[in-house]
């Protein structure tokens, strides 16, 4: 099998683009992690610990995919913390 066979057969599944799949399973590995660790980790730590170059670019894609900052997120878990 080809790349270019498995990177269809990912869009025929999926709907979404090779590099758009692998971004969005990092970003929800990131918004994992952002929960567990909680504010014991820095954001750009975190960007590089799920596979972004670039801490900037990493948090403008989680703000797309979530409609909050990583720093928001994190934020808005600890305070439903014990509602969970």
């Amino acid at each position: 099998t080809s790349k270019s066979t498995l990177y269809r057969k990912l869009k025929s599944l999926t709907g979404l683009s090779t590099p758009t799949f692998i971004n969005n399973i990092r970003l929800k590995a990131a918004a994992q992690i952002l929960v567990e660790k909680g504010e014991g980790i820095r954001i750009s730590e975190l960007a590089y610990a799920v596979g972004f170059n670039d801490p900037k670019y990493f948090s403008s894609c989680f703000k797309r995919e979530f409609d909050l900052t990583p720093t928001e997120y994190m934020e808005k878990f600890s305070m439903n913390q014990e509602e969970i």
